[in-house]
């Protein structure tokens, strides 16, 4: 079973109970190795691939994980995925490399890692904006923190189970292009269906276990096919299918008053025509759909697509619709996020240097003082936090909470039991998706926030592999909350 204590299941107790042991055993391991993984998180924070071009960041992390004994398997359903693994047979150093049959019968321990850029998001990691390639990608959410971050995780869950004699499947999927489509292809298949508890976190400017849940999404684009004419000398021979985006799109307008709470609707003319003096042959509405479920925007979907057809039968013009990507909304495992807090608040917080707190507090000022808030209200984190330039010291949010946000993380979350978490990779204040989140991602305080995150979660991990009680609360948690997986984009 281990050489562990029993840990407080109550998540308001700094006194977890954790094993001092444990913990010590962590931090040596991940301090040895912290060049290792501020290397890798500083070469892809230099090396930016924006979603499904992440060819160099995934084999990065394929040949390193080959290097520490696991087995790495490239998946064919989407570019540049991958699935790494590594048995513990039980007995301390008894790493085996069977194939997974012959590990039938064991916890299987998942961490996923991602490595896409975001387009258009170069920054230096400087306290003022500057582009270290004008145009080109950046890491402004955090995903070479991400991926490095679960490494540490998934190496250092191997050395506590060897050490301790645990016997587990230690897995690490190596998830691209969750900017865009994400791992739903992975989802698709089964890849991670098979795991016993899954285990993920994401940058941000707080710590704190990742209770809140996210929108379910959509992206479609809606195309107007109509009949072109000269708009002077014969507008009567034409079928403008802009008037039909322009109705649609209208609709919308109209239709917001009557959806459901939560539900959101955004969209922009990706196409208008080419010229005045030409009734649109052609015209497109691209949109997003956002709802606190993946069935209610499917049912937004088919509001939407008799719009559509109104749209048309006024304009005498056909349309079709193309899904870009959609994401279901995320279920957190509370067994597995409780577990998460006892393991946060078990390891000590990374302490900033000087310089560090220097160019936090440098960094947060670039941020207007009454946008700052935004980043914290909405998962129920105190504005007062943002007295400090970094976030120190462990909070427990978001219980009872929905953001706007989407992640892919959600469709995982549907077929197995996952917990997340956020590590305070970025000064309070400063939210994903910019270009100041982007220069921190570079930070030396970063790469401590994102090492003492991957320490985290092997913890949480262990505790999962090592007390069968723990992990069957977490699955029956699961079942009992089991809801059939249907992709959004299946509609």
């Amino acid at each position: 079973m281990g050489n562990i204590k029993k840990t407080s299941s109550r998540a308001d107790d700094k006194n977890t109970g954790v094993d001092e042991g444990l913990v010590a055993e962590l931090q040596r391991f991940a301090n040895e190795r912290a060049v290792e993984y501020d290397t890798i998180a500083q070469n892809i924070w230099e090396h930016p691939e924006i979603a499904f071009q992440e060819k160099r960041s995934s084999a990065l992390y394929r040949e390193r994980l080959a290097s520490q004994g696991f087995i790495v398997t490239e998946l064919p359903e989407l570019e540049n995925s991958f699935m790494a693994e590594k048995s513990i047979r039980g007995g301390a150093g008894e790493a085996t490399h069977e194939a997974a049959s012959m590990a039938a019968g064991l916890p299987v321990i998942g961490f996923m890692g991602e490595y896409d850029a975001l387009p258009g998001m170069s920054q230096a990691c400087a306290t003022e904006r500057r582009p270290r390639q004008e145009g080109a990608p950046g890491h402004a959410c955090g995903h070479n923190l991400l991926g490095a971050g679960s490494l540490v995780a998934a190496e250092a869950l191997v050395q506590l189970l060897e050490r301790r004699g645990v016997a587990a499947r230690v897995r690490y999927y190596g998830c691209p292009a969750e900017e865009s489509l994400g791992r739903i292809p992975m989802v698709k298949v089964g890849r991670f269906s098979d795991a016993s508890a899954i285990l993920t976190w994401h940058p941000a400017d707080v710590n704190t276990p990742h209770r809140y849940v996210t929108s379910a999404n959509l992206a479609a684009v809606f195309a107007f096919k109509g009949r072109a004419s000269h708009a002077g000398m014969a507008p009567y021979a034409g079928r403008s299918a802009l008037d039909a985006a322009q109705l649609f799109n209208l609709s919308m307008e109209f239709m917001r008053e009557h959806l459901e709470p939560g539900v959101m609707l955004h969209y922009v003319v990706s196409d208008g025509g080419q010229r005045p003096n030409i009734v649109p042959e052609s015209a497109a509405t691209f949109l997003y759909i956002r709802a606190p479920s993946a069935a209610m925007v499917r049912a937004v979907m088919a509001r939407l697509t008799k719009a559509a057809r109104g749209a048309c039968l006024m304009t005498e013009t056909s349309f079709t619709v193309e899904i870009k990507h959609g994401k279901c909304d995320y279920r957190p495992n509370e067994t597995i996020q409780d577990a998460l807090l006892e393991a946060m608040k078990a390891l000590p917080l990374p302490q900033p240097s000087t310089e560090e707190k220097d160019f936090a507090k440098k960094l947060q000022t670039t941020v207007a003082k009454e946008d700052r808030p935004a980043t914290l209200l909405p998962i129920g984190a105190p504005a007062t936090l943002l007295k400090a330039p970094i976030h120190a010291e462990v909070g427990d949010f978001g219980s009872g909470k929905r953001i706007g946000g989407s992640l892919d993380t959600g469709d995982v979350s549907y077929v197995a039991p996952v917990g997340q978490m956020n590590s305070a990779t970025w000064p309070l204040g400063v939210g994903a998706h910019t270009w100041q989140s982007c220069a921190a991602s570079g930070s030396t305080w970063a790469f401590k926030a994102m090492r003492w995150a991957g320490m985290t979660m092997a913890l949480a991990g262990f505790r999962l592999a090592a007390e069968p009680a723990l992990l069957a609360k977490a699955q029956a948690e699961f079942k009992a909350g089991a809801v059939p997986y249907r992709s959004t984009m299946d509609i």
